[in-house]
């Protein structure tokens, strides 16, 4: 069974995510910048750098 605070947490990390691909792919943002946004995500949302659940760019 999933931890719920996990699951909200995971899901919370890949709407943001989302949102900065969509950035990504339009130009809006570097991948460095992306790079960066993901490291403060995974902070944020507490994921470790190494999680199953990391996007890449």
């Amino acid at each position: 069974m999933v931890d719920k605070d996990f699951f909200r947490s995971l899901l919370a990390y890949k709407s943001a995510m989302a949102q900065a691909k969509v950035l990504l792919r339009r130009g809006v943002i570097t991948r460095r910048e992306f790079g960066h946004f993901d490291t403060m995500c995974l902070r944020k949302y507490g994921l470790s750098s190494g999680s199953i659940f990391r996007e890449k760019s």
